[in-house]
């Protein structure tokens, strides 16, 4: 139910990644490892089945070690988050 794509259409390159549910105080692993997620990139996440959670948080963090963070983003109604970053403010459209 919650699973999604992420878009990134940042400008940068997006480093890190961390999803976590909105009613818990800290941020789960990094999704991406190892890896990065480029700009113009998508990147599908999934869930494990057995999770309940409607309402995630988002973390975004770039090489230099700045960070966009979105939060109560309801998963169980959205299929794509696409990130936007211009004017030293970060938007996430969703659909």
């Amino acid at each position: 139910e919650q699973d999604f794509t992420l878009h990134n259409k940042t400008g940068v390159v997006i480093d890190k990644l961390f999803v976590s549910p909105s009613d818990k105080d800290d941020w789960q692993e990094d999704i991406l490892g190892k890896d990065t997620l480029g700009d113009g990139e998508s990147l599908e996440i999934k869930f494990h089945p057995k999770e309940k959670a409607a309402k995630w948080d988002l973390k975004v963090q770039d090489s230099a070690g700045n960070s966009i963070e979105w939060h109560d983003l309801n998963l169980t109604e959205i299929s794509e988050v696409t990130l936007h970053y211009a004017d030293g403010k970060g938007t996430a459209e969703v659909k």
